[in-house]
């Protein structure tokens, strides 16, 4: 059997990568895998290397079109397809007998014998549910209007047909593809692996993510937030920076940026560091702050908040109490006051990090919670989930394209 994993815009190292490694190295136990992505955030050996994973068995093809959309944008863009878009989207997925998609956007036209969709987040609709078609559209008699989006229905049907089922990172996700692509998706949560160093815990709060010049994680309302905790409770705490920064000039700019504006703070930048001091620097902190999705009162769009938030769950294996938002996935990890905080702005994580910061009991009792918690997103979870939902896709003779019923194969399992 044949397997095709699709990591779509594939430009920086994260934490859909980590699912993609895990789902490769899952499959590659029992069947040729081929990891298909741009080359352009990461090659084989970098992203086994980044998560500590053996991928010595997966096959590697480099596709320029990983960085481009598959959707179907507006009306008119519905006849190039027809044309000669799909051939682009048969040479991608044919070769499989399994095909799976990875990302954020429209999955593209599926030709392999069975085809999955494993969603981070939808960051694009179905046409007819999108309602941004601008003057153009409005000019047009309703009739036409009818029959374009009747077509664009077909299309948008035929697309999802290809696929056997679509799963979310979390039941935000969840939530937000039914709303915007019309169809269900089951939760399964990503396979998060820590073993940390036992470490003395030190007056540390660490932050883990991507350095992005949109700072989307919030990097500089968390320089400002520790400025203030500073303030309340005196010099002996510093903040941890860590993540990938990618070979982006944008984004060594950010970087060298927020460096800049922390000279005179006790602020430490980890940056593309191997798993194992990541690991080391989650075990010996006291504090973990997430802040992606935290902005100007009700200004923050769902697809930039955090969807499911692995490096909370590493953060709280290793023994750090969260803080992090009330909002995207964050608080379907977080027990709000058991392990940690489930925060609605800034102001509130910082009162609560005082409180904390100031209560070791009180410290102590929530790391072993947040410990606790943790555990239910292990990667045997996550393996006899996958594994038993795989197995009866396609071993049970399901539809497959087109409607046309498929003969049973031998069970699937992992």
């Amino acid at each position: 059997m044949k397997v095709g994993i699709f990591d779509h815009v594939s430009d920086r190292l994260g934490g859909g990568q980590l699912v993609v490694a895990w789902m490769a190295k899952l499959l590659s136990q029992k069947y040729e895998v081929e990891l298909i992505h741009s080359g352009k955030g990461y090659t084989l050996s970098s992203l086994a290397n980044a998560f500590e994973l053996d991928l010595r068995e997966i096959k590697e093809r480099i596709v320029g079109s990983s960085l481009q959309s598959f959707s179907i944008s507006d009306p008119w863009s519905m006849m190039g397809y027809l044309c000669s878009g799909w051939m682009a989207d048969y040479a991608l997925t044919k070769p499989y007998d399994l095909f799976i998609y990875f990302g954020h956007g429209v999955p593209p036209f599926s030709y392999a014998r069975q085809a999955l969709i494993y969603c981070h987040f939808p960051f694009e609709t179905r046409l007819s549910l999108s309602g941004q078609f601008g003057e153009r559209w409005r000019r047009r008699r309703a009739l036409d209007r009818w029959i374009r989006l009747a077509a664009s229905e077909r299309i948008w049907e035929r697309r999802m047909r290809g696929y056997a089922a679509v799963f979310a990172n979390s039941h935000f996700t969840s939530g937000w593809i039914e709303r915007l692509w019309g169809r269900p998706a089951e939760v399964i949560y990503p396979p998060v692996a820590v073993e940390a160093p036992r470490m003395l815990k030190r007056n540390v709060i660490v932050s883990v993510g991507r350095f992005i010049s949109t700072d989307r994680k919030n990097h500089s309302r968390q320089l400002k937030a520790f400025s203030e905790f500073l303030s309340r409770v005196g010099d002996s705490w510093s903040l941890c920076l860590v993540g990938f920064c990618a070979e982006f000039p944008q984004d060594r700019a950010y970087l060298d940026k927020l460096r800049s504006v922390t000279k005179d703070l006790p602020v430490t930048f980890v940056v593309n560091a191997e798993r194992k001091r990541v690991l080391s620097h989650l075990a010996e902190a006291k504090l973990f702050w997430h802040t992606a999705g935290f902005g100007d009162e009700g200004s923050t769009a769902p697809r930039y908040m955090e969807h499911f938030g692995i490096a909370t769950v590493e953060a709280m294996a290793a023994g750090c109490v969260p803080l992090v938002p009330a909002y995207g996935g964050q608080p379907e990890i977080v027990e709000h006051q058991v392990g940690g905080f489930t925060c609605e702005n800034m102001d509130e994580l910082v009162q609560h990090s005082v409180r904390v910061a100031n209560n070791d009991n009180l410290r102590a009792q929530m790391s072993r919670g947040a410990t606790q918690r943790s555990k239910a997103f292990g990667p045997d979870i996550f393996e006899k989930h996958f594994g038993q939902r795989l197995s009866e896709l396609l071993g049970n003779g399901k539809k497959g394209r087109h409607g046309a019923h498929k003969p049973a194969t031998s069970r699937f399992s992992v």
